[in-house]
């Protein structure tokens, strides 16, 4: 049994380091987290620039067609002023020249709007570009270190798993099932460390997971290496190294 007991706190600690391992390799090193979130915000704000751009331009074009596609009907309704029959074709005539009109007048300032839109994304953009530039060359230098350093987490995960599986190996399944039951509940963590509450009087002990008082006589059973759990959260109890 004490066998056992040293082989789920070994298990949980290979679990442990798998589980850093793989989060380490979806993700970033510590030692680049300052950088990555600089440059992601950085690269966020030129994108958004680029944007920006894109779509000023985008309005730009769109009010130049809607503006060439009415002049061409305001040519058309003067074409049709010496066709008239009557003073109320003329007035009808006159106010769709001078809606026409307007609306090209709304389009020209949405255009110019867009080009000083356009123009202000762009004057960013450039002023901007060189510092982000070198942010992009420091922030490609230590990707490019950091993917130098992946084989040996690769490596060592490949290890870990290796040594997962023959750990479970020399678990009975009941302690197995227990361990692992345990550990999809509490994401990943199956163990809890007792630890002891310092006071005078008689020793008291608390799970270290969630403070619930453990029994003397279980932390007795424990200390002989027997296989308990915490009468509160149920995880694997295991006296720490560093415990009284």
């Amino acid at each position: 049994m004490g066998d056992e007991l040293n082989t789920i706190v070994e298990l949980q600690h290979a679990v442990d380091e798998l589980n850093a391992a793989e989060e380490l390799l979806a993700g970033i090193p510590d030692w680049m987290q300052d950088l990555h979130v600089e440059y992601s915000r950085k690269k966020a704000e030129m994108e958004g620039l680029e944007a920006a751009s894109e779509e000023a331009n985008e309005a730009k074009r769109a009010a130049a067609s809607e503006i060439s596609d009415l002049q061409v009907k305001v040519k058309h309704f003067q074409e049709q002023i010496g066709m008239v029959r009557n003073q109320r074709e003329y007035g009808a005539l006159l106010q769709e020249i001078d809606d026409a009109k307007e609306q090209i007048s709304e389009a020209e300032e949405r255009q110019l709007s867009a080009m000083e839109q356009g123009e202000e994304a762009q004057r960013l953009l450039e002023e901007r570009s060189s510092s982000f530039q070198e942010l992009d060359d420091r922030y490609q230098q230590e990707l490019q270190k950091w993917e130098g350093q992946k084989p040996e987490v690769v490596q060592r995960a490949e290890e870990l798993r290796q040594q997962i599986e023959g750990l479970e190996e020399r678990l009975p399944k009941p302690t197995l099932a227990l361990f692992q039951r345990t550990g999809l509940h509490y994401g990943g963590s199956a163990l809890a460390g007792v630890r002891e509450v310092v006071r005078k009087g008689p020793r008291i002990w608390h799970c270290g997971a969630c403070n619930y008082r453990v029994r003397p006589q279980t932390v007795v059973s424990i200390q002989a290496k027997n296989i308990e759990t915490c009468d509160s959260c149920k995880r694997i109890l295991h006296i720490e190294e560093d415990a009284g």
